[in-house]
């Protein structure tokens, strides 16, 4: 239980950090830091989404047994 916990927290993270990163880059809200502005929040997006990838794989692999329950369930 404490594994999905932590998980689901660090996915929640990962999407609030990624979709803020993303407004930021996509409006050009990183104001007077110029080019290295830029480059730090493309870096901070990128690597939240690499990091937000891996967690929903490892999700997906922690409840695979359900997954295919519930797949079985909508097969009936």
């Amino acid at each position: 239980m404490k594994k999905n916990f932590y998980l689901d927290i660090l996915l929640i993270i990962c999407i609030l950090v990624c979709g803020i990163t993303g407004i930021v880059l996509d409006f050009h809200l990183f104001g007077g830091m110029g080019r290295a502005g830029k480059e730090l929040f493309s870096n901070i997006h990128t690597w939240s989404g690499y990091i937000m990838l891996a967690a929903i794989v490892l999700h997906l692999a922690w409840h695979w047994k359900w997954l295919k329950a519930a797949a079985r369930q909508l097969g009936k």
